[in-house]
């Protein structure tokens, strides 16, 4: 079916790409994106044999993103969950969580892990002040980046000294906001400097927010503040060598008062990395450009609670002292080298990477009477007992020009091993399996040019992704209500994907058809295993496992287009839809959203522009079954503006225009059909502004 539709809307576009041409000033800034997902080196987005999301830092500040959640709100395949001052996380093509790496300057970004009850605690503790471009390769990854990109690889890369220079000696300057969504004041600064061959920059950004609220208002509220603070000196060695050193360092703190002495949660996210990379471009035997990167980070997530209750023995105060700890240190060596054979030009890349993780988990909980006496103290709770894992991967990449200028073969390989070992603990009497895995992970992909603006691509990759160590060693609940247990025989999941897209890239109108489809073999997704009466009537203890799953499948088509009438208006749309199953259960994925796009109408006009965005999505009535909630279909409208003057930018925005009351699949998928989901509205009509002075 979805490969049917495909033809016709191939023939379609095809069709129209024979429109006449106009040039447009703001087609020429947008034209030449270059990416690295495709092969790990420099490649321009129209050669990669497969689809690439890529947000600039133009994006961005023309959105007014204040995170990764608000910094996708108009991109096809891929959606966000969480919001500001949360933890967040994005779905790509109904994968999220741990199924999809995150890499940040060439340094992978700390797991996200399973809270209970289906509660994923996402990545989102970085800033996006300062970042250059997100790009986001969609389906498997693991032939370039191994384990956990199963669905996807995000990769954010912030500027560069030299960046912010752009071959100047000094460059300052300040810029502060406000967003409505999240009360939020942001205040942010960048200095940057050459030294003769050495450039330095740093940029310091602070925000204070509050709780973003629902529709009706009437979420528990909580102030949030975060410093962020990024530092990078890079140094000249000679023409064609230079090392890189930067400190990357986000702090968060979320208070929250609900009841003073009996409801309080104060959350601290930390995190902070050190760089250190070298790149040569000197040709050598084995290599034309070398890249290579060391690094430590160190991510703390601690959460201290109040929680009144009332026992057997009467009301008390539980002090909880809830943690999340990894650190993890990891080297990289890519090498990408050019020869040509027979006519035919060959650009070889290949390199290995190797992280060590150290992740802990500890829960402590002291619980005092009403008169303050103590009743226990430092007592540790059952969550899981952490991991050390160790990630060796060697990869190999062969972009070949089969043709000149018409046909071209991208083939990779990749050999991972992994060993993970469960933290020893006397906590925990459940006998943890160590988890050693070996995989191969090939990709293979053609880019075949109908003419110089019409190409058609396809792809073939497989991916992988070991069990992540909260499912697999996994043990703790709540009583009465629920146990998670322990799966010593959870195995690694697989994937097999087929993409086949089409790209056109003319120059008034750009457009790009993808079609795909992932068959998933081991499927984890967590299950009710049993039950059993407790004392309270009416009350059953439910027990849940993390186990595999077989023949899962997703397809879909996004597509998306982009026409420049002339030098002063421009429109540019998307959709797409997903369509997912556990075959096995014939039941549909939670995970999936419905039908969903955006449109966004632009004009300039000299130094000031206006846009309107709109976003909508179907009803969701495929739920896994008739328990589930479904959702109502939607659409949103949102008003940007932009006016330069001098070194002064200016940004303003207007979200949900007409104060619509709407709700996101995502945040409620897997919720019961009969609770109460109002405290998952979208909030209603709210503003944005940021000024910005460059010196």
């Amino acid at each position: 079916m979805v490969l049917r539709h495909t033809a016709i809307y191939l023939g379609i576009l095809v069709a129209w790409s024979g429109a006449p041409s106009v040039q447009a000033e703001e087609f020429e800034k947008n034209k030449d994106v270059i990416v690295v997902t495709g092969s790990r080196v420099e490649q321009a987005l129209g050669d990669v044999a497969g689809s690439v999301t890529v947000v600039t830092e133009q994006d961005l500040e023309d959105e007014l993103a204040v995170d990764l959640s608000s910094a996708f709100r108009y991109q096809t395949g891929v959606s966000a969950t969480g919001n500001a001052g949360q933890p967040q996380a994005l779905n790509i093509r109904g994968m999220g969580g741990n199924r999809v790496v995150y890499v940040k300057d060439g340094r992978r970004i700390n797991d996200a892990y399973d809270g209970g009850q289906g509660m994923l605690v996402g990545r989102g503790y970085l800033d996006v002040d300062g970042i250059r471009q997100i790009e986001v390769a969609k389906g498997a990854a693991s032939s370039l980046y191994g384990s956990d990109a199963l669905g996807g690889i995000v990769v954010i890369t912030t500027k560069t000294p030299t960046d912010y220079l752009s071959g100047g000696e000094q460059y300052a300057s300040v810029q502060a906001g406000f967003n409505g969504l999240s009360d939020e004041t942001s205040l942010s600064g960048v200095f940057a400097k050459r030294f003769g061959g050495n450039a330095t920059s740093i940029q310091l950004t602070r925000r204070d927010g509050k709780e973003t609220q629902n529709y009706q208002e009437t979420l528990p509220k909580f102030d949030y503040q975060s410093t962020a603070v990024v530092l990078k000196s890079q140094h000249s060695l000679t023409d064609t060598s230079s090392v890189l050193a930067s400190v990357d360092y986000f702090v968060q703190e979320t208070e929250q008062l609900i009841d003073l002495g009996r409801y309080e949660t104060l959350d601290d996210n930390s995190n902070l990395s050190f760089s250190l990379g070298y790149k040569s471009t000197l040709p050598a035997f084995a290599y034309d450009n070398l890249d290579a990167q060391v690094y430590i980070t160190n991510f703390e997530q601690q959460s201290d609670q109040l929680r009144a209750g009332n026992g057997r023995s009467g009301p008390y105060i539980d002090h909880n002292d809830y943690r999340f700890e990894q650190q993890i240190v990891g080297a990289k060596l890519v090498l990408d080298k050019e020869w040509v054979a027979d006519s035919i030009k060959n650009q070889f890349v290949y390199g290995v990477d190797f992280e060590r993780y150290d992740t802990i988990r500890p829960r402590l909980k002291s619980r005092f009477d009403v008169s303050g006496q103590n009743v226990f103290m430092n007592e540790p709770q059952k969550a899981f007992p952490g991991a050390d894992t160790d990630m060796l991967g060697i990869f190999v990449q062969n972009n070949t020009a089969l043709i000149k200028d018409t046909l071209d073969l991208q083939m990779a390989l990749r050999w991972d091993r992994f060993d993970m070992r469960a933290k020893q603990s006397d906590l925990y009497s459940a006998e943890f399996k160590d988890i050693d895995e070996t995989a191969f992970s090939p990709k293979i992909g053609l880019v075949y040019s109908l003419s110089t603006n019409l190409r058609v691509y396809a792809q073939y990759a497989e991916g992988f992704k070991i069990p992540p160590h909260d499912q697999a060693y996994q043990s703790h609940g709540v009583e009465p209500f629920y146990q998670i247990l322990p799966n010593a025989q959870l195995e690694p999941e697989y994937s097999k994907g087929v993409e086949l897209g089409l790209r056109g890239d003319f120059d008034n109108h750009q457009f790009v058809l993808t079609t795909f489809n992932t068959q998933f073999d081991g499927f984890i997704a967590s299950q009710l295993v049993g039950s059993e009466a407790t004392r309270i009537p009416g009350v059953n203890k439910a027990y849940y496992q993390y186990q595999n799953l077989s023949d899962v499948e997703i397809e879909g088509i996004e597509a998306s287009y982009t026409v420049w009438f002339n030098d002063h208006l421009a429109i540019d749309g998307g959709v797409t839809y997903i369509h997912g199953k556990d075959k096995v259960n014939n039941t549909y994925l939670e995970s999936i959203s419905p039908l969903n796009g955006y449109l966004k109408a632009r004009y300039e006009l000299g130094d000031l522009s206006f846009t309107t965005a709109i976003r909508a999505a179907q009803e969701m009535d495929k739920v896994p079954d008739e328990s589930k909630v479904k959702t109502h279909g939607w659409g949103s409208v949102d008003l940007f503006a932009q006016y330069s003057f001098g070194s002064w930018k200016l940004n303003g925005g207007v979200f949900n225009v007409f104060d619509k009351q709407y709700t996101l699949y995502n945040n409620v998928a897997g919720q019961s059909a009969e609770g109460d989901l109002s405290q998952y509205t979208q909030p209603g009509r709210h503003l944005a502004i940021n000024i910005k002075y460059t010196l």
